[in-house]
């Protein structure tokens, strides 16, 4: 949807312009200006002022519905690419949406969480930064255990990032985490990510 007004700030500019019709966290807006092109969502234009600036005359403005989405792999109701429908996801809800355990091939125990973080945060766990990945960030795994009662509240709290994968060990696969620890992967109890990523404000 390209627009050429100026003066307002961004939201406003979009909103004269009709809007969109999609849910807030779906949408990204792309501004290009004097050659240079930036893109945001929506959703941080709405919840931070300070990133909804004023547009400047013979700026274009873009929207584009991107969905956010995770990657949910073994012992869950579904294996499949899944969809956000909130701005923030949390990993009981996202195995929710995943169609939960299985409740004859789980283990509660070996819940795992894998993405990529920034460095910062990889040093912050103690961990080594792994040297192929892209750079500023390295890979990282943590673990839940939702047989131990006290990991409920966490899991409500841990953010689910856009390209996350959850994978859920079978049972009698628990060895999984020795293989994960075996590729030199960081390994961190979610709730140390849990600390870093509020310290960090991820």
């Amino acid at each position: 949807m390209p627009l050429s007004l100026g003066g307002d700030r961004l939201l406003q500019v979009i909103a004269a312009a009709g809007g969109s019709d999609s849910p807030v966290h779906d949408v990204f807006v792309r501004l290009s200006r004097n050659g240079i092109t930036a893109t945001v969502p929506m959703a941080t234009l709405v919840a931070d002022p300070e990133q909804n600036i004023f547009a400047e005359p013979g700026d274009v403005v873009r929207l584009m519905r991107q969905p956010k989405t995770f990657s949910a792999f073994g012992a869950t109701g579904k294996n499949a690419a899944v969809t956000f429908t909130g701005d923030r996801l949390s990993p009981s809800e996202a195995l929710a949406k995943a169609g939960g355990l299985l409740d004859d091939r789980a283990d509660p125990r070996a819940v795992f969480l894998l993405r990529y973080e920034p460095v910062a945060v990889i040093r912050v766990l103690g961990q080594p930064v792994v040297s192929r990945a892209p750079d500023g960030v390295s890979p990282a795994v943590y673990r839940l255990d939702l047989s131990d009662a006290k990991s409920y509240p966490l899991a409500r709290e841990f953010p689910v990032h856009e390209k996350d994968i959850i994978f859920v060990a079978n049972a009698e696969l628990s060895q999984v985490y020795k293989g994960v620890v075996g590729q030199s992967i960081i390994i961190g109890p979610i709730v140390t990510g849990l600390t870093v990523c509020q310290a960090a404000k991820c």
